[in-house]
Parts: structure tokens; sequence; C-alpha cells
């Protein structure tokens, strides 16, 4: 094989996304393949997406791993967190929890929501890691701060401390509870006003006022 040249490999990646834009998908996948193999990240992504999906190619999870495990090499964010996902679930490889949660963090750290609210989760339950409620506040808490609905929900339930989780060590904050459950109740899930309700039950007027007051101030400043 002859080996390209960075500018090459970019300009054989573009061609291929053209193809996907025109719904070429086995040539697009042709020349993914051509770059990925040469250690184009984004072509190594992208292939191991046609992979998973059978488009262009034949459907196949455990190249779509390989793909992908070359990509999170690299530090391909997307590709880290779609390797969680695939570990999680024994999809192409032995489910392994473990594995998940090791690239769940490294495309957590790297800013990535859905990975920060996974990681969040298992850490929450104790898949694949010790159970730790403090490392679950601060990876939902990331996520919540992103827009995320459903960290936003597990924050305010986390805020309850020992109500909502008997052996929780998370500081207990009924205003924050409050200020989370409105959040994502304008947000749209659908149970925030249930855990509303709960954390107004612990709080004084005052103390609702000053939640609804943090909880307007972000909204107001998401909308910037």
């Amino acid at each position: 094989m002859v080996a390209l040249t960075h500018p090459d490999l970019a300009e054989v990646f573009e061609k291929g996304m053209k193809f996907v834009t025109n719904k070429d998908y086995t040539r697009a996948a042709e020349l993914f393949k051509k770059a990925a193999e040469q250690g184009h990240t984004e072509a190594q992504f992208y292939l191991g997406l046609m992979c998973e999906g059978g488009q262009g190619i034949t459907k196949d999870d455990q190249q779509a791993v390989s793909w992908w495990t070359k990509a999170a090499e690299q530090g391909h964010v997307l590709a880290q967190n779609n390797l969680g996902l695939m570990y999680e679930q024994g999809r192409g490889v032995t489910q392994d929890y473990q594995k998940a949660a090791t690239w769940f963090c490294m495309a957590a750290e790297q800013g990535d929501t859905e990975a920060q609210y996974t990681i969040g989760f298992m850490f929450a339950n104790g898949e694949g890691v010790p159970r730790d409620y403090l490392q679950a506040m601060f990876w939902l808490s990331k996520a919540a701060e992103q827009g995320d609905v459903a960290s936003q929900f597990k924050v305010a339930q986390l805020s309850l401390g020992t109500i909502y989780t008997p052996d929780s060590n998370v500081k207990q904050d009924f205003i924050e509870a409050y200020k989370w459950f409105s959040i994502a109740g304008v947000d749209g899930d659908g149970n925030a006003k249930d855990g509303l309700e709960i954390a107004e039950s612990y709080l004084t007027p005052s103390a609702i006022e000053e939640a609804q007051r943090r909880a307007d101030e972000w909204i107001a400043k998401q909308k910037k």
C-alpha cells in the first residue's frame, strides 16, 4: 500500500463525506477504509459507524468495535463513547462493564455529555466501578450543566441525600434539589413535579424563593 500524506488522507476523507451526502454509501465506505487503514481518525470513526449500521458495507459489530478502538485510542471522543456502549451492551465484544466504564470516563473527561451521564449513572449503581455517589454527583452535575435533562433529574434526586438513597454520602441540599427538579421540569422531565413537591416539603417559603431564583438564573443563562 502506498502511504498517503496527511493532506491526501484529508482529501480522501472529504470525498468520502461527499458520497455520504449523496447517499452513495458503498463508495463512501471504500474511501473511508482507504483513509482509515492509514490512521485517519475521522475515517476510522465513520467507517465504524457504517460497519455498525451496515451502510455501504457488511453489517459487522466486531469491525465497528475494531475501527472505533483505533479512533478512540487517538482520542476521538465519540468513538470512545460508542466503544463504551458496545462493551456495556456486549455488542461485537464480550460484555464488560469495567471496560465500558473506562471508555465512558475517557469520553466524559473530554466533555461528552452522554458519557458524563452514563458514567455518573454507573457510579451511582456500582456498575463497572465501585459505587461512589460523590463521583456520580461529579459527573452528573457536569452533564446537567450542559443541559442533559436526565442528569438534571438525577442530580436533583442525589441532592435529596439519604431521603433518596439511604447510604448516600452526598451532602443534603434541598435548595439545589428544588433548583434542579425545577430546571428538569422546564426541560421536559415528566417526573420532575413529584420531586419538586418532595424538596418543597423540606423548605421554608424564603428557601423556595431562593431555589427558584437559582433555577431562573440558570435557565436565563442558557438562553443567551
